[in-house]
């Protein structure tokens, strides 16, 4: 799928601008982990894009989340790679390649950049390492993010540190369509 249709899927399948903020965000993310790994950058984008397609219809109900967003994405005719991302975010049994694992860790750390940006002047320009670890080892700055997801990144290959630049990075990347540039 285009990435015009994928907005276009995506602004239909949500309710709330916070959610098209968050999949914008953790598409950015997952963009810049494959370019990273030389992967395909357009299926891992899609990957992120959607992974939470589903999250306002699904709020509350956790063992639905990502079936339903599973059940459109094939609708739409979606390759079954990024229908497998999209479950393995949030259904460990789905984990089963550097992609669907490398979600996980992407969707939280994309929480924690975002939270990071928004109160700072300049947003998500110049962003940096130190001051994200800083925010991360507070608990009570961001409390929804899954700090252990953050720190899964060692089981796509990465350093913490390595991680959070490539996260700055793709955040950036999708900054100005989210209100972050």
């Amino acid at each position: 799928m285009e990435r015009d249709a994928a907005i276009a899927l995506v602004r239909d399948k949500i309710d709330k601008d916070i959610t098209f903020r968050h999949l914008v965000s953790v598409e950015g993310v997952m963009r810049r982990l494959a370019q990273h790994f030389n992967e395909d950058e357009h299926a891992w984008g899609l990957t992120g894009l959607f992974h939470d397609l589903d999250q306002d219809a699904t709020a509350g109900d956790a063992e639905r989340h990502a079936y339903l967003a599973a059940e459109w994405l094939r609708e739409a005719g979606e390759d079954e790679v990024v229908v497998n991302g999209v479950l393995a975010h949030a259904h460990q049994q789905f984990q089963t390649d550097l992609m669907s694992r490398s979600i996980v860790a992407a969707d939280a750390v994309a929480g924690l950049l975002v939270a990071a940006a928004l109160p700072r002047p300049e947003k998500a320009v110049g962003m940096k390492v130190s001051s994200v670890k800083k925010k991360l080892k507070e608990k009570s700055f961001a409390p929804g993010v899954n700090r252990d997801e953050i720190h899964a990144c060692t089981e796509i290959g990465l350093e913490l540190d390595q991680f959070i630049q490539l996260g700055i990075e793709g955040l950036q990347l999708v900054a100005p369509e989210i209100g972050l540039a």
